[in-house]
């Protein structure tokens, strides 16, 4: 006899109610394994998967238990709910048809998604997001706890077994009654055959097989019922607890689902420096799905002005989650908004922004100090060397300094150069009638002058006096008559401005370098190359490497390069 705390109900007893035999009636019942999250995706009663119309006898008595207890146990549809949610769940995920789950779930149950409702398509509306993932997410893990704390909440069901309610047991005393009457008569006739009328001995013989009966439907039978009810009653609260269990992990599953989805948004803004909330994404979505039907073709004016008025309800919510909601403005078509980057500048973005500008700051503080031009900050790191080959760039104060320092020894050494040469043609008229006139030229009007006169009133002072001046190699340098060692440069190099020069002349179809055809254009290659300033030859070098002909640098050299008077020769360089 097995120990329960529930209330078992026994039977009324009736003196023509005899019960069957153990064995027969223990083949009519095995107790069922306690169910797990496996058997939960195989079809049969409770699963979705029968069938009313085509089961047998046993089934149909179970669905219609199923039913009645549905309608009559509000914790039983719960439970029963939350089981079929789990077993389509678990279909799903292993590619299995859910139309019976699905069926059970509406039509038997009567279970509404959260959130569903009926709604009446309007075919000019436009289908635009209502609501966003992690909200539903959020929603769904909500509902799912309220349903285990109202589990949690409800009163335990205590175990109780009732015979008369038990069809096995209305079974096995059929089969008992069968079995005294079969007794009954077999013993009628052994006595009849021996000649025994009815007595006291048929009576107690009949009386014993009845109790004989009676007794083992009592002390077998009986009890190993109630411990199948008990069995099944245990596997049923074991079903529960799982189902329970497993309300809790789906719950968790969607409230885990917002914070991965979360998670990945912040460590996307971290990578990009950009962050967008789902609702920002979800307005974005729809700006553009409202694009795309506005641009349709065939669409009337009316009907695009609807469509945006219902877009600017969206850009009104990206302007409140500080997002620029220009890129997506009613201008911008939808292929140009795609593409846009939209979201809130994070602190690592706006670093990042920080360091950017810091960067093109150094940059061109770095060219400016080389150059000595007023260069702009920009991205484009190559646009210092245009900036700075452009005449027109502004020196910095470093370069004004140096430009006037240039400038200085190069009025200084003429005046040397001047003084000397004065003094060696000075000295070597010294002896010539012409001298004294010779000095006052010079002082009034310049060397150059005086040797002029000197050259129409006296060729042979006049060839002493060069002579004089050519013997002494540093006079020569200083007249421009021989090549002395330049001053120090210290600007670009010829690479530096072929290169930006080149850039400046891009063919746009085969994206490199191309040598201009017009003459105004390879004048100005010439000019801008001058400008420069860099030491004789280089300059050359590189109006070669332009695509300037030889020819032409001489005929710009004769246009732009004057020739100094005095000594009849021409100036060397540029």
């Amino acid at each position: 006899m097995i120990q329960t705390t529930g209330t078992v109900v026994t039977p009324k007893k009736k003196q023509n109610q005899l019960a069957a035999p153990v064995a027969a009636v223990q083949g009519m019942v095995t107790p069922k394994p306690t169910p797990t999250v496996s058997t939960l995706t195989t079809p049969g009663m409770g699963n979705g998967g029968a069938n009313y119309n085509t089961g047998d006898q046993a089934m149909k008595l179970q669905i219609a238990q199923n039913q009645a207890k549905i309608g009559s146990d509000a914790g039983y549809k719960d439970n029963e709910i939350s089981r079929a949610l789990q077993v389509i769940q678990n279909r799903q995920v292993q590619g299995q048809d859910t139309s019976a789950q699905q069926k059970y779930l509406t039509t038997n149950l009567g279970y509404k998604p959260p959130g569903a409702a009926a709604t009446t398509p309007n075919p000019t509306a436009v289908n635009t997001p209502s609501a966003n993932t992690q909200m539903n997410n959020t929603q769904q893990g909500m509902d799912l706890l309220s349903q285990m704390k109202a589990i949690a909440n409800r009163e335990q069901s205590q175990f109780s077994y009732d015979p008369n309610a038990d069809p096995l047991y209305q079974a096995a005393l059929k089969r008992a009654q069968s079995n005294i009457d079969s007794g009954n008569s077999a013993t009628q006739a052994e006595l009849n055959r021996r000649g025994i009328l009815n007595s006291t001995i048929t009576s107690d013989r009949m009386s014993e097989l009845a109790a004989q009966e009676m007794g083992r439907v009592e002390t077998d039978v009986m009890p190993s019922l109630m411990q199948q009810a008990y069995q099944q009653y245990m596997d049923q609260e074991a079903l529960k607890q799982q189902q329970f269990g497993n309300l809790g992990a789906l719950s968790q599953s969607y409230l885990g689902e917002d914070q991965r989805q979360f998670g990945n948004r912040v460590a996307e803004g971290e990578l990009t420096g950009n962050y967008l909330p789902e609702r920002g994404q979800v307005a974005i979505d729809a700006i553009l799905k409202l694009k795309e039907q506005a641009e349709a073709p065939g669409i009337t004016a009316a009907e695009r002005a609807k469509l945006s008025a219902q877009a600017d309800g969206y850009r009104a919510q990206l302007l409140q989650m500080n997002i620029d909601p220009s890129a997506y403005a009613s201008s911008v078509n939808a292929n140009t908004a795609r593409t846009n980057n939209a979201g809130i500048r994070t602190l690592g973005g706006q670093t990042m922004d920080l360091n950017n500008k810091q960067a093109n700051l150094g940059a061109a503080a770095t060219y400016m100090d080389a150059t000595g031009k007023v260069v702009t900050p920009q991205s484009d790191w190559s646009g210092y060397a245009r900036q700075a080959a452009n005449p027109n760039t502004p020196l910095t104060q470093s370069g004004q300094n140096q430009a006037f320092n240039q400038q200085q020894v190069g009025i200084d050494n003429q005046f040397r150069s001047d003084q000397f040469a004065y003094q060696q043609a000075r000295d070597a008229v010294a002896d010539s009638q012409w001298s004294a006139q010779f000095e006052q030229n010079a002082t009034q009007f310049g060397l150059n002058y005086a040797l002029q006169q000197l050259s129409q009133q006296d060729d042979s002072a006049y060839r002493n006096a060069m002579l004089a001046i050519s013997n002494d190699e540093n006079s020569r340098a200083w007249l421009g008559l021989g090549s002395t060692q330049p001053t120090e440069y210290n600007g670009m190099n010829a690479n530096q401005v072929l290169s930006a020069l080149q850039s400046q002349y891009i063919d746009p179809t085969t994206e490199k370098y191309a040598t201009p055809k017009d003459a105004a254009t390879r004048e100005q290659i010439y000019q801008q190359v001058a400008g420069y300033g860099l030491p004789q030859g280089q300059d050359d070098q590189v109006m070669l490497s332009m695509g300037l002909t030889t020819k032409e640098i001489q005929e710009f050299d004769k246009k732009y390069i004057q020739p100094s008077t005095g000594t009849g020769a021409a100036a060397a360089g540029k």
